[in-house]
């Protein structure tokens, strides 16, 4: 198969990436918490230092991939060391003594980056930190201070106090009594005044979470991580509104959300991957039927892939825009008002970008779900990755920005105006259409977004709020629709053949999904629902019979996931156990 080139120079990463896994800190059979910074420090010091790789993010995109597929544990601590700490230290940081001999050591990986926001009593959103940072104009310095028990912050992982960490610490900046909204404060881990407790119990990811009290610890002035703010005799003086600073304070969780939506991405395809080989292989009953012989499996097998191929599209246009904004290649998105941001700040920044890890979210939560089911007892085994992917997506449900205050702070600027394009009419004689298809899922964004803009006007959205969170997901349909649609037509002969498959087949679902929506409002009829399914088995039907295209377009190769059941010849390794 002919990839597009930016598929081949993602591939010639991992393939180099390849090469640590027959190394001794990537055998699957060494689980912990050491073995995640074990394999942490051998990933960065292959791919690169992290200062160096926030200028090369498409080569730092690339390993995060890898990583995703590989050790979900692994692609979260490297999410948060690359994408977090070092985005807040290279952008709001200025060069100094102090400064420089923390980001020194996240190069070298002496002490891997954290980020330690979220407050115990502020679950998920950081709107309202209540964490401290008060700045001692006698001795030039901050004390970070925890006011009470419901500003503890929980779940940065830092439990594992043998391993220094460079954490960036959201906190307000105080100066002679007088708040200046939430900075961003470089933190090394231990601390003396910082009293750090791991949490106890386990997590869909495993690692070292905790919970932190700091005690007046005093830091450097030059760990401020202070943008383009300065203070002066006391006073701080800052270009940018608080609700701005706090966007701009929480500006690393964009590299975040981008990383997080291509890792997340990146599992759902092995997911597929996994269960496609295994599907092929797997016999049903006596004297054995072929799973793919039955065709609600060969339904379900095939809406997973065709939604797994709908999202990369997605996915892989944020990335390339990520990309761009940060090796200055292309144009910036101008920012949205943070000013009103009550869910997600952080999202101000680019929609696109979060609800592509909104919707990678949840597709791969899904597709594992969907796949374990398909695998029987397989699918259950931690061995064979599954369950691993499933985890993955639980945990980054609140990793990265949480879900659903990022579907809402999403769905308020859609109702404050969507750019979804006007068209008409129902499907014509193609209802599984792609193009017909966009046009009801538009037709679906305008009408939710001007009912919920009328309702606003007069009794606000809170007794909406389900509506609104809806309309944001009718709009990541519509977002994946135009951009699988862009990355069909700019692909190479097969390759846009596959894609025109997978496309055509998501459209179908997407909108048989929404079919009581449009039954209601008229723009379905009764027998155009029956019409739709009949198309969604033809189009199922034309996946399964070009299986191996599919499978190969994934660029999941067996040996990179491990486990058992995505090779041909699993029986034999699973029976060399008993020799």
């Amino acid at each position: 198969m002919t990839f597009p080139s930016s598929l081949r120079e993602r591939m010639s990463v991992w393939a180099e990436l390849d090469a640590l896994l027959g190394r001794p800190e990537f055998d699957h059979a060494r689980t912990g918490i050491n073995a995640t910074y074990e394999r942490l420090r051998a990933f960065g010091h292959l791919l690169g230092p992290a200062r160096r790789l926030y200028h090369d993010p498409a080569r730092l995109l690339a390993g995060i991939e890898w990583a995703g597929i590989v050790d979900p544990p692994l692609m979260h601590v490297a999410m948060v060391h690359f994408g977090v700490a070092t985005t807040a230290i290279v952008e709001c940081g200025r060069s100094g003594h102090d400064l420089d001999t923390l980001t020194a050591q996240l190069d070298t990986m002496a002490a891997p980056g954290a980020i330690v926001a979220t407050e115990l009593g502020r679950g998920g959103s950081q709107v309202s930190l209540r964490t401290e940072a008060r700045y001692d104009r006698e001795r030039g310095t901050f004390t970070l201070h925890t006011p009470d028990d419901a500003a503890l912050k929980i779940m940065p992982n830092v439990g594992w106090t043998a391993l220094p960490r460079t954490a960036v610490v959201a906190a307000r900046l105080v100066t002679g009594g007088t708040e200046h909204g939430v900075h961003a404060f470089a933190f090394r881990f231990p601390h003396p005044r910082a009293r750090v407790v791991p949490l106890p119990g386990g997590a869909p990811l495993p690692l070292d979470y905790a919970v932190i009290r700091f005690e007046h610890a005093e830091i450097p002035f030059g760990h401020w991580l202070r943008d383009d703010a300065t203070l002066t005799d006391g006073m701080v003086v800052d270009p940018l509104p608080p609700q701005r600073r706090l966007a701009r304070t929480l500006g690393g969780v964009n590299a975040a959300v981008t990383s997080a939506a291509v890792a997340l991405a990146s599992a759902a395809r092995a997911t597929v991957a996994i269960t496609a080989r295994y599907t092929r292989q797997r016999l049903i009953g006596d004297p054995g039927v072929p799973a793919l012989g039955f065709p609600a499996h060969r339904a379900e097998l095939a809406s997973a892939i065709a939604r797994v191929y709908a999202l990369g599209c997605y996915v892989d246009k944020v990335s390339r825009d990520f990309v761009a904004e940060r090796t200055g290649t292309g144009r910036t998105t101008p920012a949205a008002d943070a000013g009103d941001a009550g869910y997600a700040p952080w999202l101000a920044a680019d929609r696109d970008r979060t609800l592509a890890k909104a919707a990678a979210t949840t597709t791969l939560e899904s597709v594992a779900a969907r796949c374990r089911r398909l695998c029987g007892f397989q699918g259950v085994l931690h061995t064979n990755r599954i369950t691993g992917y499933e985890d993955m997506a639980r945990s980054f449900h609140a990793a990265g920005g949480d879900t659903r205050l990022l579907l809402l702070e999403a769905g308020k600027q859609l109702v404050d105006g969507t750019d979804a394009p006007a068209g008409h009419g129902a499907p014509g004689h193609d209802p599984g259409d792609p193009r017909s298809v966009l046009r009801l899922v538009c037709l679906h964004e305008r009408v939710l977004a001007n009912r919920l803009r009328r309702h606003a006007d007069h009794a606000g959205l809170d007794d909406r709020l389900d509506q609104v969170e809806r309309l944001a997901h009718v709009h990541i349909v519509r977002r994946t629709l135009q951009e699988s649609g862009a990355a069909e037509a700019a692909a190479p002969g097969p390759w846009r053949t596959t894609l025109g498959a997978a496309r055509r087949l998501y459209a179908i679902d997407a909108l048989l999904d929404s079919a009581a929506w449009h039954l209601d409002h008229g723009s379905l009829r009764p027998g155009d629902v029956d019409v739709l399914r009949q198309a969604r088995s033809a189009a199922a039907e034309h996946v399964i019979r070009h299986l191996d295209a599919f499978v190969d377009g994934l660029a999941v190769p067996p040996g990179r996931v491990g486990g058992f059941i995505g090779r041909a010849d699993y029986i034999d390794r699973i029976a060399a156990l008993t020799r």
